[in-house]
């Protein structure tokens, strides 16, 4: 499978992958090694020990768990080619305790990063400084080389998320999650505070799985490709979060450095200060975590779906990124007409595609470009003109936004948009 596009497969060179994956699971660092063989241990023990756990909480283990395989997807979107290595299984015994801890994590209110890029494109568009310069990183060790003892931040937060609802307890009905102070509720699963910290604990202490043969256990960074994976990597980073540790409320850099978003290991800056910003994040994070910087020019970056651009004026463009632009083949991205998966599915997938263009696209030439490459590639898998036309006129009827926004009527955009396909 290839990253970043699900249904599409690469043949890898068996020799190359084997190559990537005997690199990954030998490298060491200072901190010593992320993955070290435990080929003594026994499968069926750590398996049992990982239903006992599930089962303390009154969770429903799986009826045939495993323990997952390592592996790894090719990033194709990078030069050279690298791959992305995840610890998985559609079975893992730790599956369902990782999805009760997203249930959890879903009561805190996560202000410290972001979960589209809807607030983002809100705070650009105030931009307006021609010596405006863009930083863009990921935190590239993160999964891998972040030592466990520094969970210590998580439990901090799991605190003080307690402390401010004035609570001790809260209860999962489903996937309804609320507070309980005193521990009073008759339906649903309740978790005392110390109990998600349990959790967290096993989970990164409890991280087995094989590749080629042996058994290999995580030491070091947080298992990429375990449910609850995003969740823990998101909270990690909080506690080292700026506005907390470095610029305080009434620093005279809080509001210059004020427009810089994260998601989970995504990093995006933007302000005139750029070069203090770099130096602030390199003394705020732990040693171990590595910001490598994705942009090459200062003036332009793509940050997860969007591209952004700082023009000669000063303002922000905005249009919509897709990483499958930069690959060299072909990408399956959406459902043939003539497949077994039903046409309204193709056609709300198109819907929400068009509505995700005009929020990133700050440019009503840039909202039809990549409407219509949409359009084509309908057409390519296709879907009748008439049809993808009519589901066209739908969306805008029902998205009165998009005229606004450009100050053009919805017949003029479809006509646009239709007499160039």
């Amino acid at each position: 499978m290839v990253d970043k596009a699900s249904g599409n497969y690469a043949i890898t060179c068996k020799k190359l992958y084997l190559q990537f994956m005997e690199k990954e699971l030998n490298t060491q660092s200072n901190d010593g090694k992320t993955y070290e063989i435990k080929d003594q241990l026994d499968p069926v023990s750590i398996k049992l020990n990982h239903e006992k756990f599930t089962r303390s909480f009154g969770i429903a283990v799986q009826t045939k768990g495993n323990l997952p395989k390592i592996y790894g997807i090719p990033k194709m979107h990078k030069n050279p080619i690298k791959f992305r290595f995840i610890t998985g299984a559609h079975d893992s015994t730790l599956k369902p305790l990782s999805i009760e801890f997203i249930t959890g994590h879903d009561k805190i209110n996560r202000f410290f990063s972001i979960q589209n890029t809807f607030r983002v494109v809100q705070q650009l568009n105030t931009v307006q400084n021609r010596r405006s310069e863009i930083f863009c990183a990921d935190f590239s060790s993160l999964f891998t080389n972040l030592p466990h003892n520094l969970k210590e931040k998580l439990y901090y937060l799991i605190d003080l998320m307690f402390k401010n609802a004035g609570s001790e307890y809260i209860v999962v009905q489903g996937t309804n999650v609320r507070y309980d102070r005193n521990n009073s509720s008759t339906s649903g699963r309740s978790y005392h505070k110390n109990d998600l910290k349990g959790i967290i604990e096993f989970i990164l202490r409890n991280s087995f799985a094989y590749y080629g043969g042996s058994l290999y256990q995580q030491h070091k960074g947080i298992p990429q490709g375990n449910n609850a994976s995003p969740q823990i990597a998101d909270l990690t980073l909080v506690e080292y979060q700026y506005i907390r540790n470095n610029i305080q409320s009434g620093h005279p850099l809080s509001f210059s450095l004020n427009r810089t978003f994260r998601y989970i290991d995504d990093l995006f800056h933007i302000s005139d200060k750029k070069d203090e910003f770099i130096r602030i994040t390199t003394d705020m994070y732990h040693r171990s975590l590595t910001l490598e910087q994705t942009n090459t020019d200062p003036k332009e970056s793509a940050f997860l779906d969007m591209s952004i651009k700082v023009t000669i004026t000063g303002a922000v463009q905005t249009s919509l990124y897709n990483k499958t632009d930069d690959y060299s083949f072909s990408v399956v991205r959406y459902p043939h007409y003539e497949s077994n998966i039903p046409i309204s599915m193709g056609l709300n997938t198109l819907h929400g595609e068009i509505i995700r263009i005009f929020r990133n696209c700050s440019l009503f030439e840039h909202f039809l470009e990549r409407t219509r490459q949409l359009a084509r590639y309908f057409l390519q898998i296709q879907y009748p003109k008439e049809i993808l036309c009519s589901r066209l006129y739908s969306t805008l009827n029902k998205t009165p936004a998009i005229s606004l926004k450009y100050a053009v009527c919805n017949n003029d955009i479809c006509v646009h948009i239709i007499e160039k396909l």
